[in-house]
């Protein structure tokens, strides 16, 4: 029974791959500050691939997702002179911010229904049950409040998708530029790496960053989060103060 454990051990180790690929990541910066003069940023990824087999042909994808939240898309439509509110589609969870990179686009690293499974894309990771409480839509309805979430999210500098945004430096180190809006969340943001080779993902790996408030917006912020009570007292004073100074002014007037 030993000579046979021995054995099968023996083949176990022999039958697993000689060697295994494992990605290295690097941001240029893994906090981004935010003050009254920002105006949008850029972070870059950089990645090496160790252990990488010889003649391999290698695609990244690359996916950074901010905090997520619900959203509610809203269809206008004309009642006469009005314009009204009319159909809605609530989403559950809603990346505030999503960027997907890769070396060639998505269809053309994996199938289709890795893509959604994987929540590859803009796509895929809008797509799904609608939020409790919305009303239940067609398919053809469905697909037109997706895609309008998708448009104003990319009209808006918040999602992007770019087949093209993963370069090669050389055989075994890739590059990234995540490009962040003026009007960017607070909070983590991760960025999820994955490594294919001819379609079959060989490694994975997440890096994370933050956005955060700097200045006197930061400290407004941390008085506002930590004296609450002393925080509503002054806004309402500075509420009273330009109240009677205003008041003030119109009499002179």
């Amino acid at each position: 029974m030993k000579r046979a454990a021995l054995v099968i051990a023996a083949l176990a180790l022999g039958a697993a791959p000689a060697r295994a690929e494992k990605l290295v990541l690097a941001l240029s910066s893994q906090q981004v500050t935010i003050a009254s003069n920002y105006a949008g940023a850029d972070l870059t990824l950089f990645g090496a691939i160790r252990g990488a087999r010889p003649g391999a042909r290698w695609d990244v994808i690359v996916q950074a997702e901010g905090p997520s939240g619900p959203v509610t898309v809203r269809r206008k439509e004309q009642l006469g002179p009005l314009w009204l509110n009319r159909a809605t589609r609530a989403f559950t969870r809603a990346p505030s911010f999503l960027a997907t990179l890769s070396s060639r686009p998505l269809q053309g690293v994996v199938s289709p229904e890795d893509i959604f499974s994987e929540r590859l894309g803009l796509r895929a990771v809008t797509e799904g049950a609608p939020a409790e409480g919305t009303r239940k839509l067609s398919l053809s309805e469905d697909a037109a409040f997706v895609d309008a979430l998708i448009r104003l999210q990319t009209e808006r500098g918040h999602w992007r998708e770019d087949g093209d945004g993963v370069t090669f430096l050389d055989r075994d180190l890739f590059r990234a530029t995540i490009h962040l809006p003026p009007d960017i969340a607070f909070g983590p943001y991760q960025v999820d790496v994955r490594l294919y080779a001819a379609g079959v993902q060989a490694a994975r790996e997440t890096i994370t960053f933050r956005v955060v408030k700097a200045g006197f917006e930061a400290r407004v912020a941390a008085l506002a989060d930590q004296r609450r009570v002393a925080y509503g007292f002054v806004m309402a004073l500075l509420a009273l103060a330009f109240g009677w100074t205003a008041s003030a002014v119109f009499r002179r007037e």
